[in-house]
């Protein structure tokens, strides 16, 4: 069983574990302090980043525009020095290969790149100064380890150093020709030992040295990275991790494919589903337009209806007026037809005619009466002008009330002789006069 080396998970950026092996040897060092020269990326194979996040911070030496940019967006509260560092003061010209960590100041390394490789490379003048002059404000400050990867130049950076004024706990130096295994360190070594370091450790790549007065710190750099180190790759360092990047990445690839036919799925679904909505909006508009259409013609037929119902009850109750006019003044021409001045004298000398007169009032507004009876529409009006008229209404209650049965109104006298339509028509009133009798007004 092993245990964390610290609270905090220590996650590896570096491209060859640099950063566990100075974690191994340094992590009973709580914020400490480092320099990294040719420090390049922030985070991808970055021996800082993993210190940084476990509460570090430091200097970072970066002559490429692009790269310091990107560390000062990234270690905002770190210092960036954007220039190179040599054994003297001036303008270098800087071998720019873009997108890479090979831009250097040796020319021939540029070209070799160029020539074996295809990476085109351009030139910008960059500032710069010796590192006793650069990192002069760190002067009497513990710095922990510091780290110079600067493609062939590092022994010119040693040269410009100062071992008495700047002494780092670790030093961890590239011992190799870019791009190959070729070791060449030999300057290297001659300056590092004779500041009175001593060499601890190579990783095929770099080559670790131990200031003597921290000579103790030479048994955690005697074996590579293992599994008691407890760390974790963070797939941010070089090689190690570009097979499992590039299958990520062929996941991650597949998974937008799938997202995006599944998108455009899902959108031809919707469009789908709106033009079937549209469709059935359409549907019910139309639907909605001929129900009002028709219910319109339905209110325009009933209208129409009443309307006829109301004319045809008009012109029926005009007919029967006129009938019953016809018949009344038919009914007053035969009997004054047939009276004979003989009867004329006598009924005169009798008072006959007066009674008569008003006998005939009464039966022709006792017919009037039967008639307007029959007639909701008549009655109906003849209601409503009796009940604006009181005086009139109690009038004629008592002109068509019927006599009282013991004393039954005589008969009135039968004409000695009658035509055959005078004796019709004294029949149809006998008749309406009997029925008058037997239904109220």
């Amino acid at each position: 069983m092993t245990q964390k080396n610290s609270p905090k998970v220590f996650t590896s950026y570096a491209q060859n574990f640099e950063d566990v092996m100075l974690w191994r040897a340094l992590k009973h060092v709580p914020a400490g302090v480092y320099v990294d020269i040719g420090a390049q990326h922030p985070v991808v194979d970055s021996v800082s980043k993993a210190f940084y996040e476990q509460g570090w911070r430091g200097v970072h030496v970066e002559p490429v525009p692009h790269y310091a940019e990107l560390l000062r967006q990234d270690r905002p509260d770190e210092v960036v020095l954007q220039l190179a560092l040599s054994d003297s003061a001036g303008i270098f010209e800087l071998n720019i290969i873009e997108g890479t960590g090979l831009s250097t100041g040796v020319k021939a390394y540029a070209e070799s790149h160029q020539a074996a490789h295809g990476f085109a490379h351009r030139t910008i003048p960059t500032p710069m100064l010796p590192m006793k002059t650069a990192l002069a404000f760190l002067e009497g400050s513990a710095v922990h380890w510091l780290k110079i990867d600067v493609e062939g130049m590092e022994e010119a950076v040693l040269r410009g150093w100062d071992s008495k004024l700047l002494r780092p706990w670790i030093i961890v130096v590239e011992a190799t020709v870019p791009l190959s295994t070729e070791q060449h360190y030999e300057g290297v070594e001659r300056t590092l030992v004779k500041a009175d370091y001593q060499f601890a450790y190579f990783d095929g790549l770099n080559r670790f040295y131990v200031a003597t007065e921290h000579a103790n710190l030479l048994s955690a750099l005697q074996t590579p990275p293992n599994v008691f180190d407890n760390v974790e790759l963070s797939g941010f360092s070089g090689t190690w991790c570009n097979g499992l990047i590039a299958r990520h990445k062929a996941e991650l690839h597949s998974y937008t494919e799938q997202l995006a036919a599944s998108r455009a799925e899902l959108v031809q679904v919707e469009l789908k589903k709106k033009a079937e909505l549209s469709s059935v909006k359409t549907q019910f508009e139309k639907v909605k337009e001929r129900l009002e259409e028709a219910t319109n013609q339905a209110h325009l037929a009933a209208m129409r209806a009443v309307e006829a119902e109301a004319r045809t009850a008009i012109a029926e109750a005009n007919v029967r007026h006129a009938n019953d006019r016809a018949l009344d003044a038919e009914a007053r021409a035969s009997l004054t037809s047939q009276t004979s001045l003989r009867r004329l004298a006598t009924a005169i000398a009798d008072g006959r005619i007066t009674s008569g007169t008003k006998r005939r009032i009464k039966t022709a507004l006792r017919i009037a009466a039967i008639v307007i009876g029959r007639h909701p529409i008549l009655k109906r009006s003849a209601a409503f002008v009796l009940s604006c008229a009181p005086p009139l209404r109690r009038r004629l209650q008592t002109i068509l009330a019927p006599a009282p049965e013991s004393a039954p109104p005589p008969e009135p006298e039968k004409p000695l002789s009658m035509s055959p339509e005078t004796a019709l028509v004294y029949r149809q009133l006998q008749i309406l006069k009997r029925q008058h009798r037997s239904e109220p007004a």
